[in-house]
């Protein structure tokens, strides 16, 4: 260890805050050109059926729910049906940033157990293939 009152060379300082600058620079970067790879803005989830739609936004909050008006007719499955989707979406954006920040941190931390330890495994299962099927260019 080194003495806290031993003076340190300026120009070693200097080299080590440029070092850090252009690790976070990097990062950034990365998270970035991630991001836009993943399509992390925004999380839209549609019903098997097509007649409703959720849609989140990047702070995977509910932005937008869509109803078509075939779907009012069945009231009374409607409301569990909506939180179904947005309990579906709401797990879909968790895999979505898992992936994100497990690409940013690589091997040192295991991200995805940590958000899927808890999640129950139907939806885990239909939230991977969601996202599996929009990398592939299909539908959400």
């Amino acid at each position: 260890m080194t003495d806290r009152n031993e003076r340190r060379d300026p120009q070693e300082m200097l080299e080590r805050l440029e070092q850090m600058k252009e690790e976070a620079e990097a990062t950034i970067r990365k998270y970035e050109e991630m991001s836009a790879e993943l399509g992390a803005d925004t999380v839209e989830v549609v019903s098997d059926d097509g007649l409703l739609r959720v849609k989140l936004d990047a702070d995977g909050n509910v932005d937008h729910i869509g109803i078509d008006e075939q779907a009012m007719r069945q009231r009374q499955t409607l409301g569990p049906s909506i939180i179904g989707l947005i309990q579906e979406a709401k797990a879909t954006y968790g895999l979505k940033m898992a992936d994100l920040a497990q690409a940013l941190v690589g091997d040192k931390v295991d991200v995805m157990a940590m958000v899927t330890r808890d999640m129950p495994e139907h939806l885990r299962e239909r939230a991977r293939e969601r996202l599996d099927r929009q990398r592939d260019g299909g539908e959400a």
